[in-house]
């Protein structure tokens, strides 16, 4: 089965993201704690895991973006889960010569490499599920145009668009959902990580070595 054996990191963009809830279970002993500042992190202890509130282009937005670490809980027979959210309040960002609106996406971006803590080779692979985007925010291989189509998983069909990151040499595979999640999201990522391996993109045996959320 997929083995998550590094660091998850839970990053807010400019955008709402999507809040995960667990009511069972126990949670640590670190008290919860709300992060607004440009990269205020906190270390998660006794895990491989780190929450933190990384904001690409501080400098120039306008507004804010919080993240809120609540704790962690581990639901009888199952592995321990992070509960967390994020809000954001972003009005514009700054460019050189205007103000502009904003242009990225929320996803979900995961490294998976069949080497235990591999996130940075060639043979590494770059995973990202889209949940929303806007201002012509388009994956790494749109102008190919989708590679194959995943018709059933977290309530809608998807499109899979692949090409090379030119920055690292990577492969990735980026997911678009036919319709976009407005504002909230639930499910459980294992799927997405099985529907690719049913497209023979990876085997069940792959690390999963890093976790992004933004």
């Amino acid at each position: 089965m997929l083995k998550a054996v590094a660091l998850v990191a839970l990053v807010a963009s400019v955008a709402a993201l999507p809040q995960s809830h667990w009511l069972n279970g126990r949670a640590n002993s670190q008290p919860s704690t709300n992060m607004c500042g440009n990269d205020d992190r906190i270390i998660l202890e006794g895990t491989p895991w780190l929450v933190a509130n990384s904001l690409y282009g501080a400098a120039e937005m306008v507004g804010s973006a919080c993240t809120y670490y609540d704790r962690i809980v581990t639901p009888a027979g199952g592995n321990p889960r992070v509960v967390w959210r994020s809000t954001t309040a972003i009005q514009n960002i700054k460019s050189t010569t205007s103000s502009t609106v904003f242009k990225g996406n929320i996803c979900f971006d995961f490294i998976l490499s069949n080497s235990k803590g591999d996130s940075t080779s060639t043979s590494a692979q770059e995973l990202m599920l889209w949940l929303e985007w806007e201002g012509g925010q388009l994956p790494i291989g749109w102008d190919s145009g989708p590679v194959a189509h995943i018709d059933s998983l977290f309530g809608t069909s998807w499109k899979l668009y692949e090409g090379g990151n030119t920055g690292n040499g990577m492969t990735v595979h980026s997911m678009l959902p036919d319709t976009q999640f407005s504002g909230s999201f639930a499910g459980d990522l294992r799927e997405w990580f099985e529907a690719l391996v049913g497209l023979g993109r990876f085997t069940d045996e792959a690390y999963v070595n890093v976790g992004n959320a933004g």
